[in-house]
Formats: C-alpha cells, sequence, structure tokens
C-alpha cells in the first residue's frame, strides 16, 4: 500500500520539468540565436557578391565595346576571372590560408558562368551584353550548426550591356583648382624650358640673393588645360570620323554632344551649363586661372553636375529629342590632385564621405562616372577609385603625359560607348 502511494505521489510532482525542459529547448533557442546572428551576415555578404558581380558584367562590357578583337568567349573569360579575383582577395584579407584560397577558387569557377554576345545593329555599329550567375555557399556559425546546419548557398545574377556607335552624350566636367594646382609637374615646359626667377640662391659655396636661371616646368593647372584640350578634340573627332575640318567637327558634334564645366576650391565656382558642341567648356577651361588659390570641396561642384543631369530632370532629354537622339549617355569627369579639405590644410573626412554618396547617388541613377586623380594623395586616389563607376573608369596620373592619355581615353570611351546595368 506504502509502494502505490509513492509511486502516485512521484506521478504527480512537476518540481523537475523546468529543468527538463530548459535542457531540452535550450540547444534550439541557441541555434535561433546564431540564425538571427547569420541572417545579417549573409544579407550582407550576398549584397557585398552583387556589386562583385555587378563590377565584373560592367568591366566586361566596356572592354568588348572600347575592344575592337575581343571575342565573346574572351569577355566571359575576363568576367568570371574578375568576378573570382574580387572574391579571393576579400577572403585572402580575412586570413584564408592557400589551401583554403584554392579551395575557395575551384568552388568559385564551378559555380559561377558568364555568357557574352555580340549584336550587330546596323553599319559599325553593335550591341553588347554580359550576364553572370553564380552561387556561393557561407559558412554558418557556430551557434547555427547546432541546429545541424553548416552552409547556407547565395545566389546572383548580374547583366551589363554596352553599345558602340558615336553615340550621343551629355558630359559634366567637375574640375578642382584649387591652390596646389598652381604648383610644379615634372614636366619641362617644351615652348620655354628655362625662366628667370629672383630670390635666394646658390651663388658658388654660398647663398645669395638675385635673379638667376631656372628649370621652367609645366604647372598642374596648365597641364589641366592641354588635358582637356585633347579630350575635346577626341570627342569631335568621334562625332564626325570621316571629317577632317575641326570646323565641320563642332557642327556635327552639335547634333550629339553637349558638354558643360564646373570648377570647384573650397567653394563652388560658377559653372558653364551645358552646351551644344564643345566650344563653351573648352573656352571655360582654358579661363581658369593660372595661379589657383584656395582650398578643396567638390560637394558644390558636384551638386551642380548632378543637378543638370539626373534622370528626373527632362532638360538635357528635351534637349537631345529635339536633335533626334533618342537616346544618349550621361557622363561625369571628377578630377582633382588632392584630398577633401574644404577651407584648411587637413583632410575631412565629412565632406570626403559626402563626395562618397554623392558618386553612389549618380552610378545609382545610371550616370557614368569617369574620376581623375592627378598627382593625389592616397586619401584622394581612395575618394576618386570609389567614385568611378569601374575600375575602367578610374586613372591615376602622375605626370602631364598620363593625364593627358586620362582624358584622351575618356573622350574615346564617353563618345563610343553607353555601358549600364540592366539587373
Amino acid at each position: 500500500m506504502m509502494t502505490s502511494f509513492s509511486l502516485l505521489r512521484l506521478m504527480k510532482d512537476r518540481r523537475g520539468n523546468f529543468g527538463m525542459m530548459t535542457a531540452l529547448l535550450l540547444p534550439l533557442s541557441i541555434g535561433v540565436g546564431g540564425m538571427a546572428i547569420d541572417l545579417t551576415n549573409v544579407m550582407q555578404q550576398k549584397a557585398d557578391l552583387q556589386a562583385m558581380a555587378d563590377a565584373a558584367t560592367l568591366a566586361a562590357a566596356a572592354k568588348l565595346s572600347t575592344t575592337d578583337a575581343m571575342t565573346e568567349e574572351e569577355a566571359e573569360a575576363l568576367a568570371t576571372e574578375y568576378m573570382v579575383g574580387q572574391k579571393l582577395q576579400e577572403l585572402e584579407q580575412q586570413g584564408l590560408t592557400e589551401e583554403q584560397l584554392a579551395a575557395a577558387k575551384a568552388e568559385l569557377l564551378g559555380s559561377t558562368s558568364a555568357e557574352a554576345t555580340i549584336t550587330s545593329t546596323g553599319g559599325s555599329s553593335k550591341a553588347f551584353e554580359v550576364t553572370m550567375n553564380t552561387t556561393y555557399a557561407i559558412e554558418l556559425n557556430p551557434l547555427t550548426q547546432m541546429l545541424g546546419f553548416k552552409t547556407v548557398p547565395i545566389s546572383i545574377s548580374s547583366t551589363a550591356n554596352s553599345a558602340r556607335e558615336g553615340n550621343a552624350l551629355s558630359m559634366y566636367l567637375v574640375l578642382d583648382r584649387s591652390g596646389s594646382m598652381a604648383w610644379d609637374t615634372t614636366t619641362v615646359d617644351p615652348v620655354t624650358p628655362t625662366k628667370t626667377v629672383t630670390g635666394w640662391h646658390k651663388c658658388g659655396w654660398y647663398d645669395c640673393w638675385g635673379t638667376y636661371e631656372t628649370t621652367n616646368y609645366v604647372t598642374k593647372i596648365a597641364a589641366l588645360k592641354t588635358a582637356a584640350s585633347v579630350m575635346f578634340t577626341e570627342l569631335l573627332k568621334a562625332s564626325a570620323p570621316d571629317v577632317t575640318s575641326v570646323s565641320l567637327q563642332q557642327e556635327e558634334a552639335k547634333k550629339l554632344i553637349r558638354v558643360g564645366a564646373v570648377s570647384y576650391t573650397h567653394e563652388t565656382q560658377k559653372e558653364q551649363k551645358p552646351a551644344w558642341g564643345t566650344t563653351k567648356a573648352a573656352e571655360y577651361v582654358e579661363a581658369l586661372p593660372s595661379v589657383p588659390t584656395g582650398g578643396t570641396d567638390a560637394t558644390g561642384a558636384l551638386d551642380v553636375a548632378l543637378t543638370a543631369f539626373k534622370s528626373s530632370n527632362d532638360t538635357e532629354a528635351t534637349q537631345h529629342k529635339a536633335k533626334g537622339n533618342d537616346n544618349f549617355g550621361r557622363f561625369i569627369v571628377l578630377m582633382t590632385d588632392g584630398e577633401m579639405t574644404g577651407y584648411s590644410s587637413s583632410w575631412n573626412q565629412t565632406i570626403d564621405n559626402k563626395v562618397r554618396a554623392q558618386c553612389q547617388t549618380a552610378k545609382d541613377d545610371d550616370i557614368t562616372v569617369f574620376t581623375v586623380a592627378f598627382m593625389a594623395p592616397d586619401r584622394g586616389k581612395s575618394l576618386l577609385k570609389a567614385c568611378a563607376s569601374g575600375d575602367e573608369n578610374y586613372y591615376e596620373s602622375d605626370n602631364m603625359t598620363d593625364l593627358v592619355k586620362a582624358f584622351g581615353d575618356i573622350g574615346r570611351k564617353a563618345a563610343k560607348t553607353a555601358v549600364r546595368l540592366t539587373n
């Protein structure tokens, strides 16, 4: 009888339930917490992978439209190599071993496919499309793995289009004319290789005051004017490739090309609004002061260009439509020789961040951004590299020769190609 009573009391006892439930639910609770952490990580990695794929398809599409001999297979290989290279660089920075990197490369190559298509659109005009699909397995954290999930796959797709046709375009030059632009380059002026100056100089073994001859280097602002002139020439040539007369090229350019210009110090200078042809913009650049002064802040000048070219402003579309241009490219060329300082001698992160945000706004609106870092410090290079629409739209120029080549290349690319994402 006593045994039966004890057994009944034991069956009714609930004092150990909480401990048992905790033991059963604890792994599940920990796993759910791990999933919350992983969700944020997965979304971020997917966004990063999408950006890498977009950069890869844009680079391949741009290369197709600027390289006559490039085949579809070569473009596909370029896009894949570009994509895989970016991801491996990221993984290397995370500290993966050589063996782990090799395994990751094999996985990426096996799960990434690219397809390029070249289509004739009449005459010598061609259209190009590059599509990429890739899948990547993201390792989950140990907490989530308690639920039995080791990895989660993410998949992305990217498509970029380009065209080669001597297309209609609107371009805005955003040019640095701060005090450092008055400094010398390393290029000797070929017309006047020496100059007479007054100041302290070596007189044998001691210093003396007076006039003396010294090497005459081209200043940065003079180099910029020369480089811009070369770019304008390339734009004119592309507008009328079979015409040698500059005046006739200008007439043809007035049917296809609109160019504006704005310069900046720590303040935004008066702009030249976009006008048909290159004459007005060329006059604006040539009129920049030979001895510029001031600090560096591109935000106001970029606002001018963005306001003029944003898709919600139909001014440029109306102007082109009146000339029979149903489609046209929009381009901003941002150039600096320094870093964003405002009216000071120190880098200003707030200004730098705003410029980056403005560039992203332009790119999100399908405006192609070219950037040129001219004898610029590292922070200036970093900013302009981030601002450019792609690696092929970013130029580092350490001397006048490189600057002229950069602006000439920009002119050829802008006049002959239009590249955009169509995801």
